[in-house]
């Protein structure tokens, strides 16, 4: 009986096939988009985790220009271009900061 074997080109194929489907499948489960801009991811790390140690309100806090329009943008605006959802509302971008850092101080 002779054997099936496999050239080392498909082993290869087939590998990094299974990672790329693993990596989507995290991607999927976890609800990381890896396609967002990392400006705002940048901008709503940083600006969530002033909410958290000043307690201001998202709308006050000032992130920089994400929007690229030439004004200052918001956490709340940070907010509603990552998750993509423009009618977020300030106490759903403060609940999203405080699941994004549970840990993170209140005063």
């Amino acid at each position: 009986m002779k054997g099936i074997s496999l050239t080392i080109n498909s082993v290869i194929v087939i590998t990094l096939a299974i990672l790329v489907l693993v990596f989507l499948g995290y991607m999927f489960i976890t609800g990381t988009n890896p396609f967002v801009s990392v400006g705002y991811e940048s901008a709503l790390n940083n600006g969530c985790k002033t909410y958290l140690q000043s307690n201001q309100s998202v709308e006050s806090i000032m992130v920089g220009d994400i929007t690229k329009d030439g004004n200052p943008d918001n956490l709340l605006t940070a907010c509603r271009s990552y998750y993509s959802n423009e009618s977020m509302e300030a106490e759903g971008c403060e609940q999203k900061c405080r699941d994004r850092f549970p840990f993170g101080s209140t005063s």
